[in-house]
């Protein structure tokens, strides 16, 4: 399943790319050496690569990382990779719409729920999916094959994405 090209990407961006994907904080990214960024040039890179990527958001910029597979797992194990949950629709459509670049106040008006009931959900996904960030949440989801790769992109195919494929053992 081809799912697009991967632009020209420079290592410190590639770094920049993983970090966010980690749910890095600004200042966690501009502490990093291999991104080479100052603190004050940390949201004017991020908002660079949302350009150079065609991303939205910086869930929308994991999901798409992920699909590209320059993120090719989540920063802590989660059973969410052995064991696919089953997951309740709205909390399929929270992910799937985070993947998507949709924000969590959008997704709030959108289904015309109270943000509290919106703060609950988040809780239970993460949880669900074993992770501690958003940007984890959507890595785990598209990994945990729980994000169609149209959900990230109206123009990649209507599926999971495959898993990757196992290194083949040559005999001596």
């Amino acid at each position: 399943m081809a799912i697009g090209p991967l632009p020209a990407l420079t290592t410190s961006e590639l770094r920049l790319i993983v970090l966010i994907a980690a749910g890095a904080s600004h200042d966690q990214i501009a502490a990093d050496p291999d991104t080479k960024l100052q603190p004050d040039d940390v949201r004017r890179a991020i908002e660079a690569l949302l350009v150079t990527t065609g991303t939205r958001t910086v869930l929308h910029l994991a999901a798409w990382a992920t699909a590209h597979r320059i993120v090719t797992q989540p920063v802590h194990p989660s059973g969410a990779l052995t064991i696919k949950p089953q997951l309740a629709p709205r909390l399929t459509q929270i992910l799937r719409g985070w993947a998507g670049g949709r924000s969590t106040p959008e997704l709030t008006a959108d289904f015309g729920i109270a943000p509290s009931t919106m703060r609950t959900y988040y809780k239970t996904l993460l949880s669900q999916l074993n992770v501690d960030s958003q940007p984890q949440a959507v890595v785990v989801g598209v990994l945990a094959q729980l994000v169609w790769l149209n959900s990230i992109d109206p123009a990649w195919p209507a599926g999971p994405l495959a898993p990757a494929a196992e290194p083949q053992v040559v005999a001596p």
